[in-house]
């Protein structure tokens, strides 16, 4: 009975993940054509956290704006996604002026 609970728990925690963001496989270069946007979602992401110089960013037309996904650098001596912790990173939401409208810390 217990071992079923526990199987059960695990598979309610592994549920309730955030399943929209997946580990992104190739990370935008900060000086290509979406360094404005990363430059503004840097300033912010080292206002609030202490490993903004081993961020990693992805960026995402979103609407009127930009979603920028800051992702932290775990595993620098791997590949891809697994650089990366499926919960450490933050999200950062610019509008068409790259301009910070929210932040969402996922770590």
């Amino acid at each position: 009975m217990v071992r079923a609970w526990l199987t059960v728990s695990a598979l309610a925690v592994l549920c309730g993940c955030d399943r929209n963001v997946a580990r992104m496989e190739q990370p935008d270069d900060p000086q290509g054509p979406h360094r404005e946007q990363i430059a503004a979602a840097r300033v912010l992401l080292e206002q609030k956290e202490d490993w903004a110089d081993r961020a990693e960013w992805e960026v995402e037309k979103s609407g009127d704006g930009w979603k920028v996904i800051a992702w932290r650098v775990e595993h620098s001596n791997q590949h891809g996604p697994n650089r990366y912790l499926p919960w450490g990173y933050s999200v950062i939401e610019l509008d068409s002026r790259s301009v910070a409208v929210h932040y969402e810390k996922k770590g």
